[in-house]
């Protein structure tokens, strides 16, 4: 690796006119620009100590650290950086983020909060900002590091952070490890990403944990079928297996700012998806069916029947069944519904009448809800499932074998009856469920 630095060195000297730093010499435009921008994200720190305190929040979270360091950590390779080692970079400025806050603790805990102090939500305003920096300061990592290996201008930005550090009533060492580590970080090896992925023994899976029977979030738990796919494919690769979640709005753009390796949990197969990415092969053919209140079954057991004036049709955002509805739906009353895990409770409750989902999905809410049924035993297209990567044939080959072997071996059938099996509860529902007449139109 120590090749590819001493090349994007000698292109900076090409370019810019860089020569190796001598003692007497300032740091280079590229070392300070990467200094300032560490010490605009620290500053930061003052603001989410400000938030903790009002909100009676410990400034250590050790979940929340690990998952930002996960996602830090993968837009580190999406930048072109080694993941592994760009751990300890990030860590190192989350440590000095900390060191901030708990200097601030200490003076409001003597003083008080000052009345001028700025209000700034650590959710909506501040993590975003954290984020965009941290962004910016892995850019810059990966124009300034070869400069690292330069002695002297590796020693002008120990030399700024340890001024700063001073400066913010810190220890003086308290930023010496960003330095530090920041001149042990590698580029990404090249080779494909399944090669990344064995590297660093670690597979991500984005997955959205609001579609079952496919990918459930409770708590910090999940469950469901690609939930418990994704764990025998890791196993498949000998690599930890890590959730990330993502949207079904922006489950393609997560995917291409590798934020994830691959998307699982009930995705269709899609020509649209197909342009940006990959799609394995599919390993459920399905379709979109309409789930209603039971009695409605006959009053929208067609396309024609639902799509009228007057009927609340619900759907959630950002896929194929907000696709279908905008499609063949748009005379009907459309309402976008923008929690999944609450959906078909607005039809239970009658405030909408029907939702077109796909079948798998209409078969498990119904073997669950005894006020849901299902209006028609088949479906009104076919749809194929699949799970969605970015373009690399190595990772398609390796999954698609996969595929081939759990279906051979009866793993993926044994996967899909653990979870559409209808629970003791709902079967003895539907047991005391009096027959129903015809609905009148």
């Amino acid at each position: 690796m120590r090749s590819m630095f001493s090349i994007v060195l000698v292109a900076l000297v090409l370019v810019t006119g860089l020569r190796p730093a001598h003692a007497d010499e300032p740091p280079a435009p590229e070392i300070q620009r990467f200094a300032d921008l560490i010490l605009y994200r620290l500053d930061l720190g003052e603001h989410v100590a400000a938030w903790k305190w009002r909100n009676n929040r410990p400034i250590e979270d050790i979940e929340q650290e690990a998952r930002v360091l996960d996602a830090a950590a993968s837009q580190a390779e999406a930048s072109g950086l080694d993941f592994p080692s760009a751990r300890p970079f990030l860590a190192a400025q989350m440590d000095a983020s900390k060191a901030v806050q708990r200097r601030w603790f200490a003076v409001w805990k003597a003083k008080g909060l000052p009345a001028t102090q700025p209000d700034l939500d650590l959710n909506t305003v501040l993590r975003p900002s954290i984020a965009r920096a941290g962004d910016a300061i892995l850019s810059q990592l990966v124009l300034v590091r070869p400069l690292l290996d330069v002695p002297d201008q590796r020693d002008h930005l120990l030399s700024i952070l340890n001024t700063a550090a001073k400066q913010r009533g810190l220890a003086p060492e308290a930023l010496s490890e960003i330095a530090r580590s920041a001149g042990k970080v590698a580029y990404a090896p090249q080779g494909s990403l399944l090669d990344r992925i064995v590297a660093r023994k670690q597979l991500r899976v984005g997955t959205t944990g609001d579609y079952a029977p496919f990918t459930v979030k409770t708590g910090d738990t999940w469950s469901g079928i690609d939930i418990d796919l994704a764990r025998s494919l890791a196993d498949r690769l000998g690599v930890e297996l890590v959730f990330v979640q993502t949207s079904w709005p922006t489950l393609m753009q997560d995917l291409k700012s590798s934020k994830f390796d691959i998307g699982m949990g009930g995705i269709s197969k899609t020509q649209e998806r197909q342009r940006e990415a990959f799609q394995t092969r599919s390993y459920l053919n399905d379709g979109k069916a309409p789930i209603v209140r039971c009695g409605d079954e006959q009053k929208y057991d067609t396309v024609d029947e639902i799509n009228r004036k007057g009927v609340k049709v619900i759907v959630n955002p950002g896929g194929t069944n907000e696709r279908f509805a905008l499609a063949k739906l748009l005379d009907a009353d459309l309402t976008v519904f923008p929690d999944n895990t609450r959906i078909f409770d607005e039809i239970a409750a009658g405030r909408a009448d029907v939702m077109v989902t796909d079948k798998i999905e209409v078969q498990w809410q119904a073997a669950r809800n005894p006020r849901l049924c299902a209006a028609m035993k088949g479906a009104f297209n076919l749809t194929e499932k699949a799970y969605v990567m970015p373009r690399d044939d190595a990772l398609l080959e390796a999954v698609d074998d996969w595929l081939d072997k759990i279906e051979a071996d009866g793993t993926l059938k044994a996967t899909f009856d653990k979870y559409l099996k209808k629970p003791k509860s709902a079967a003895v529902d539907d047991a005391a469920r009096k027959p129903r007449a015809p609905a009148a139109d």
